[in-house]
């Protein structure tokens, strides 16, 4: 089944082998942007299938609600609605809930100040992430350990970015990943192009020599920081400065500014 996401929708890694399978397919026929999937959440809260506090924070770390049948896309059995004023559906039964994600196996994250596999990390049972410490500047990025909600995990068949700069430094992630420009904004992988410059985690600024593309099927990865303060969920990927999959959730509709030359100016986001 192709999987082709408005941002990769994944699920949460930790249920049975069983349930596992059938929640990445459900999160894969069933895959929602940001509006829908809140929407989603706001019509199961009045349909009684989630209580409103869980909505509400559903919605706020990105997460929407899925069932063992139908999905929110017209020509489904049944339509699963994405809108709270839709009518009730009786006797659906819950499966979980959907999140976003975006590495290959292959692409190492830091954590504990060490670069591995996100897939490896979670194998470990690591429980933070290194981030960014709120009040960084572009001359002196300080990391912390952040405590991590949760790994996402799921099947895909879909494009994959390869951004190489010119010291061979190489990054693959999907579409929607988000990554810093020397500017300052916060972009997706698939607006980026030959010679435009990136952030480093260093600091350092560093010109792509080559954009390209490959088709993969398989499992993505990423991790999502317990924090709702952006500055850390930055996080270092491949030597890169990249957003964590909150980006790509609860912040994806957000103009992404970051004022990289003297401050790293969050407040902004």
């Amino acid at each position: 089944m192709k999987f082709t996401p408005l941002a990769c929708l994944l699920f949460i890694v930790g249920t049975s082998s069983i349930a596992s399978a059938q929640l990445a397919t459900r999160c894969s026929e069933d895959q929602l942007g940001v509006a829908d999937a809140q929407g989603r959440n706001l019509w199961a809260a009045k349909c009684g299938y989630i209580t409103p506090a869980a909505a509400t924070f559903y919605n706020s770390d990105g997460d929407y609600e899925v069932f063992t049948v139908g999905c929110g896309h017209a020509g489904c059995n049944p339509y699963i609605p994405v809108a709270q004023a839709d009518a009730c559906i009786i006797g659906l039964v819950k499966l979980g809930t959907c999140v976003a994600g975006c590495y290959t196996p292959e692409q190492k994250v830091v954590f504990n100040g060490t670069p591995q596999g996100i897939q490896h990390a979670y194998e470990s049972g690591l429980t933070t992430v290194t981030g960014l410490v709120e009040g960084s500047t572009m001359h002196d990025m300080s990391f912390a350990e952040q405590p991590i909600r949760t790994y996402v995990a799921g099947d895909t068949t879909e494009s994959i970015f390869v951004l190489r700069d010119k010291k061979g430094d190489t990054i693959q992630v999907t579409s929607e990943h988000a990554l810093v420009r020397a500017d300052g904004t916060i972009v997706k992988a698939k607006t980026l192009k030959k010679g435009d410059r990136i952030v480093k985690a260093n600091g350092k600024t560093a010109k792509l020599d080559e954009v390209s593309q490959f088709m993969f099927t398989g499992t993505v990865w990423n991790v999502q920081p317990a924090s709702h303060n952006k500055a850390e969920n930055i996080l270092k990927a491949q030597g890169f400065l990249v957003g964590s999959v909150r980006f790509q959730d609860e912040w994806a509709d957000d103009v992404f500014r970051l004022t990289l030359r003297d401050e790293l100016d969050v407040s902004r986001l």
